[in-house]
């Protein structure tokens, strides 16, 4: 970022703060399983139902399940046996906001709340206004896939670190890592000279990458209703499994977040600096960048609905500098990219959810690149342009009058060259990742979930996708690879959706996981893949992986 943004950032946090802020629950956790859970069964929640931006606060979401800790003990909400130890849990994994810490000096000791107990496997101290809270992370899976001789890996250490320093919330989260992967996803970190989900790496016997992961950020009040966070992390829009929206598909990226909350309404404003294109470690090059401006409202209609409008610009400019029109928080874009001479991308789009009948909710977005009426009215002529993606889906908590198996359906539906531009900086793309879908354009995918807890420790969730794309054939562009320019496409009209080789994919995954102690999970999956591309043989996946995790979530790859 050039120095007028950096004063930008500046004169943000030089505002008067006005209470402590805390740090954000990481994406991946198992609180959101639960929170998701809990959203749906309470149905009118409507700090729960406000949850489609993630990650979500520590602070606001421990508030809320303290009151609803609350309300189970006095009968007003009937939870299972299971969501109560699924709630204290997640009291205890943010137990800075849950069961306040005795002021220490002493460091690295395991932290003792006000009450007398101790909270596990957490050391820090805390004195007066500032405090500082280390955790492990670990973990190492060892399998097999039948398309490799050697054996499939993952091995992971580190740590996180997050606290308070006067009335600023911290984290940062740092872990070193070396995997050998199945087959498929390593023909695609090869492709794309990333490791999927991460960025650079260096080469790691078999096929395999040694790399770091590395995030954290600040966050603070600068008002009553006014949040701001200063991260390089990720961020997720949506309530499905997937999101057309933003996801954490690709590696972490810069941002400044800023959140406008009263009443019904949250308003996000995003700042973000992104890469156009990956390298591996032995190139030294300065790597390209480019930048997103997203603004994004979401609006509570009813107790049970809620309805979000976004509008999101990615652009680059010759100097390298931030465009100084966009960052007015509250103007549209499209009338600002207009009087610049629209040369960035637009998009716009909502997401929308409603808690129905009893324990379901219903789900969906749409996204659109352009618009243009008489195109969109006469859509069997398959205009290029008509660049739209949509999602569908519906979630059942405790289905068939079974507590605690929770299923999942959704659809998600992306027509050809969405995500793309006439040059390679305005493609919805970071890292050599798509920032939405990982499968990019020009396809149907269909997902089942299943979720099941019957205990306080053991769990088991099954995924199934189904996928049918077209592929670009022998250069010619027909709009799934985001990376491609429009400008190369082969024709006008008469694009649809499977247009080009046809590549259908069909996957398998179940986990079963037994949790030790706290967030110590014992897991075993199995991962059963089939492809078939039209002119090539089919490719068929079977990977099996067994292992533990502390502290850190499964690493998957669905694509």
């Amino acid at each position: 970022m050039n120095r007028k943004i950096a004063l930008s950032i500046f004169l943000l946090m030089s505002v008067v703060l006005v209470s402590a802020q805390s740090d954000m629950i990481e994406l991946g956790s198992k609180q959101y399983d639960f929170i998701d859970r809990l959203e749906v069964l309470l149905r009118t929640d409507s700090t729960l139902n406000m949850s489609s931006f993630k990650p979500l606060s520590r602070k606001d979401i421990t508030q809320k399940a303290i009151l609803i800790k609350q309300q189970s003990d006095k009968g007003l909400i009937q939870l299972s046996n299971v969501d109560k130890y699924n709630l204290d849990q997640l009291l205890k994994d943010n137990f800075e906001w849950s069961y306040p810490i005795a002021d220490t000096s002493a460091p690295f000791r395991n932290l003792i709340n006000k009450n007398g107990a101790q909270t596990p496997f957490y050391w820090g101290s805390k004195k007066e206004d500032f405090s500082f809270f280390l955790k492990p992370i670990i973990g190492f899976e060892m399998g097999k896939d039948n398309n490799v001789s050697h054996s499939l890996l993952r091995n992971t250490r580190g740590f996180e670190v997050r606290g308070t320093v006067g009335k600023i919330g911290y984290y940062t989260t740092l872990s070193d890592n070396q995997e050998l992967f199945p087959k498929y996803v390593q023909i695609v970190k090869d492709a794309m000279h990333v490791v999927p989900g991460t960025g650079n790496y260096k080469n790691y016997r078999e096929g395999g990458g040694d790399y770091w992961d590395v995030k954290g950020g600040i966050s603070f009040k600068a008002g009553k209703h006014i949040d701001i966070q200063f991260a390089s992390d990720k961020i997720f829009i949506g309530d499905g499994f997937r999101s057309l929206i933003l996801s954490d598909n690709s590696d972490n990226y810069l941002f400044l977040k800023i959140r406008t909350s009263f009443k019904r309404f949250q308003f996000y404003n995003l700042y973000a600096q992104l890469t156009t294109n990956g390298r591996n470690f032995d190139d030294l090059h300065i790597l390209p960048q480019k930048n997103m401006v997203m603004q994004y409202l979401d609006y509570q209609i009813s107790k049970k609905v809620n309805i979000a409008i976004f509008e999101n610009i990615m652009f680059n400019r010759s100097n390298g500098n931030f465009d100084l029109n966009y960052l007015n928080p509250v103007i549209f874009l499209d009338g600002t990219q207009s009087k610049l001479g629209s040369p960035d991308k637009l998009t716009v789009g909502m997401n929308i959810k409603a808690n129905i009948l009893k324990k379901t909710q219903v789900y969906g977005q749409l996204l659109i690149n352009e618009w243009v009426t008489h195109e969109v009215t006469h859509y069997s002529n398959g205009w290029w342009g008509n660049k739209q993606a949509f999602q569908l889906g519906i979630k059942n908590m405790d289905f068939l009058a079974i507590k605690n198996l929770d299923v999942q359906a959704e659809a998600n539906i992306v027509r050809p060259f969405v995500y793309t531009h006439h040059d390679s900086t305005g493609s919805f793309t970071h890292y050599n990742q798509a920032l939405a879908h990982p499968l990019g354009a020009n396809f149907k995918e269909f997902i089942g979930i299943i979720k099941y807890q019957p205990c306080r420790k053991f769990t088991f969730n099954t995924k199934l996708f189904y996928s049918i794309q077209g592929l670009d054939s022998a250069g010619k562009n027909f709009g799934s690879n985001i990376f491609e320019l429009y400008t190369t496409r082969v024709r006008e009209y008469g694009f649809s959706i499977g247009d080009g080789i046809k590549s259908t994919t069909f996957t398998a995954s179940t986990t079963l996981s037994y949790e030790v102690i706290p967030n110590l999970f014992l897991n075993a999956n199995i991962l059963i893949r089939n492809n078939q591309t039209a002119g090539q043989k089919d490719f068929n996946t079977t990977a099996f992986m067994f292992g533990f995790r502390w502290n850190i979530a499964r690493r998957e790859f669905y694509f």
